[in-house]
């Protein structure tokens, strides 16, 4: 995945499994592990999880999770 993609997908505020998927370049039950975990952590701070049919979770948390920098992203993909 190149980093205008990554920029397109980190842009919304919101990430499904198949942007996590897409992001973490992993499979697909890796991608819903990873979005479990995260929708753990912010039933675990007290807060809620917006309930839908396509679950999603705040796209920072999952940079955060991932060890991925948003500015730098956002800076390589103006490069290309």
């Amino acid at each position: 995945m190149n980093y205008k993609d990554m920029e397109q997908l980190i842009l919304k505020p919101w990430i499904d499994t198949n942007g996590i998927m897409k992001l973490a370049e992993c499979g697909k039950n890796t991608a819903i592990k990873i979005r479990t975990e995260i929708e753990q952590n912010i039933i675990d701070m007290g807060l809620k999880v917006p309930v839908a049919r396509v679950k999603k979770v705040p796209t920072r948390l999952v940079l955060e999770y991932l060890g991925l920098d948003e500015n730098y992203i956002i800076q390589m993909a103006s490069y290309s």
